[in-house]
């Protein structure tokens, strides 16, 4: 299955910030840090790298051509 450019973004962004999440436990106190929370992270982010690395992309999704939702109540006029 293939994701739009925006899904690609977010996902990129969510690396990011479990990157940065990483980052902030293994160095918020000298010495001393989550071993396990630490790896999950890790395993996260390389999770998310592989997943842009090798995901396909729909670069024709055309998002201003979405479809229209009737939320009308009476569907009947």
């Amino acid at each position: 299955m293939s994701h739009s450019v925006e899904d690609f973004y977010k996902k990129a962004e969510a690396l990011h910030n479990k990157a940065i999440a990483l980052h902030r436990e293994r160095y918020k106190t000298q010495g001393s840090y989550d071993r396990i929370a630490c790896q999950a992270l890790l395993d996260d982010v390389r999770a998310l790298a592989f997943d842009l690395q090798h995901g396909l992309i729909d670069l024709d999704i055309d998002f201003g051509k979405q479809a229209v939702v009737d939320i009308s109540e009476n569907k009947n006029t």
